[in-house]
C-alpha cells in the first residue's frame, strides 16, 4: 500500500467535500423596499448571512434617502435646486448631485433630446407629477402647450462648474421620474459590490440590473408587459418604458404619461420600449428616449446612444428590434404580430 498516495487521496476527498458543502450552503436572500412608488426587490445568492444582512441594511439606508434627494415635487434637495434655477439663481450642489445631473445631461444629448428631464413644468401642466393614477381632469389647452414650447428647456441649458449649477432658462424644472429607478438600482448594485457580493438582482417593478449568477445557473427574467418568455441575464440591466400603467383620461380619451418634449403631448402608438445595456441609469433613460422616438426614429437614437439590444412594440403588436435582441427573446411569434 502506498501511504503517500492514500494520504493524497484522502486530502483530495476532504477538499472536495468542503467545497461541495460550501456550494450547497449558498442560498437566495430576499429583501423588499418601497421607493419611487414601486416595490424594489433585492435578490442575493450567497452563503454568508451576516455579510448579506449588512449589505442590505446599507442598501435600505441609501434607497430611503434617495426619495428625499431626488423627488421633483416634494421638499428636498432637488426641489431646492429647481427653485433656484427657476429664480435665475445659482446654487451649490454636492459631488453626487453634480455627477448625476451631468450624467443625465450627457444622456439627454446622446438621446437627441428624446430623453429630457428638464421639462418638469410641462409634466406638471399635464398633471403627471402626482402619485395618484388615473388622472381624470382636463388636459392643458393647446395654447398653453404652444407657449411652453417656445421656451422649451433642455439639459444643455444647464451649466455646472465647480459644484455650482445655474441656467439662463427659467422654465427649467428637473424631473427625474424617467430615470430615477435606474439610478437607484445602480446605487444598490454598487453597495452590494462594495460588500463583496458578486451574485444579485435588484428589481424595481420589472426593471432590473443583475450581476453574476444564481449558483451554476444564469438569472432568468422576463420582459414585462407585454409578457415574453424568460431570457437569461448576466451582468446587465433590462428596462422597459411603457404607456400602459400611468395615464390621464378625460372625455373617454386616454393621454399617455410619457411626454414627447418636441411636441408637448403624450406619446401615441408605441406600447413599450425595452433596452438591455450595461447599467440601469442608461437603460432607464434610453427606454424613455426610444418610446418617444417611436418607430420612425428609434434607430437614430439607438445608434447615438450606442445600444445594440432594443425592442419596441407598437399598439398593433408589431415588433421593431435589433438582431441581438431578437436572439435573446424566445418565441417572438407569440409576442409579436407580423
Amino acid at each position: 500500500m502506498n501511504i503517500k498516495n492514500t494520504s493524497r487521496n484522502i486530502l483530495l476527498i476532504i477538499v472536495l467535500t468542503l467545497l461541495s458543502c460550501q456550494k450547497q450552503s449558498e442560498k437566495l436572500f430576499k429583501k423588499q423596499y418601497f421607493i419611487f412608488g414601486t416595490i424594489v426587490e433585492v435578490l442575493v445568492w450567497n452563503n454568508n448571512k451576516e455579510l448579506v444582512d449588512k449589505a442590505l441594511v446599507d442598501v435600505e439606508i441609501e434607497l430611503n434617502g434617495m426619495h428625499s434627494k431626488w423627488h421633483a415635487w416634494k421638499p428636498g434637495a432637488l426641489n431646492k435646486i429647481n427653485l433656484a434655477l427657476r429664480a435665475g439663481k445659482s446654487i451649490t450642489i454636492t459631488d453626487e448631485q453634480a455627477e448625476f445631473i451631468e450624467t443625465t445631461k450627457q444622456l439627454s444629448l446622446q438621446s437627441l433630446g428624446n430623453f429630457n428631464p428638464a421639462i418638469g413644468e410641462l409634466i406638471h401642466m399635464w398633471g403627471f407629477h402626482t402619485d395618484e393614477y388615473p388622472i381624470i381632469d382636463a388636459p392643458p389647452n393647446k395654447k398653453s402647450i404652444q407657449e411652453f414650447l417656445q421656451f422649451m428647456p433642455k439639459m444643455a441649458d444647464i451649466i455646472i462648474s465647480n459644484n455650482t449649477i445655474t441656467s439662463k432658462n427659467s422654465h427649467i424644472w428637473l424631473d427625474y421620474g424617467g430615470v430615477a429607478k435606474g439610478y437607484a438600482i445602480d446605487k444598490a448594485i454598487n453597495i452590494l459590490k462594495k460588500h463583496g457580493i458578486e451574485n444579485a438582482i435588484v428589481n424595481a417593478g420589472g426593471d432590473l440590473r443583475s450581476i453574476g449568477s444564481k449558483g451554476d445557473k444564469n438569472w432568468k427574467v422576463a420582459i414585462r408587459k407585454p409578457n415574453s418568455e424568460d431570457i437569461f441575464a448576466g451582468d446587465e440591466s433590462i428596462f422597459t418604458s411603457g404607456n400602459y400603467e400611468r395615464y390621464k383620461e378625460f372625455n373617454s380619451k386616454r393621454y399617455a404619461h410619457i411626454i414627447n418634449p418636441k411636441t408637448g403631448y403624450g406619446v401615441e402608438h408605441i406600447v413599450s420600449a425595452t433596452v438591455i445595456t450595461d447599467n440601469g441609469t442608461k437603460a432607464d433613460a434610453a427606454a424613455t428616449a426610444l418610446i418617444v422616438a417611436g418607430t420612425d426614429n428609434w434607430k437614430s437614437v439607438m445608434q447615438s446612444m450606442n445600444l445594440d439590444q432594443v425592442l419596441l412594440i407598437n399598439e398593433q403588436g408589431q415588433c421593431f428590434a435589433t438582431s441581438k435582441m431578437l436572439e435573446r427573446v424566445k418565441k417572438m411569434d407569440v409576442l409579436c404580430k407580423n
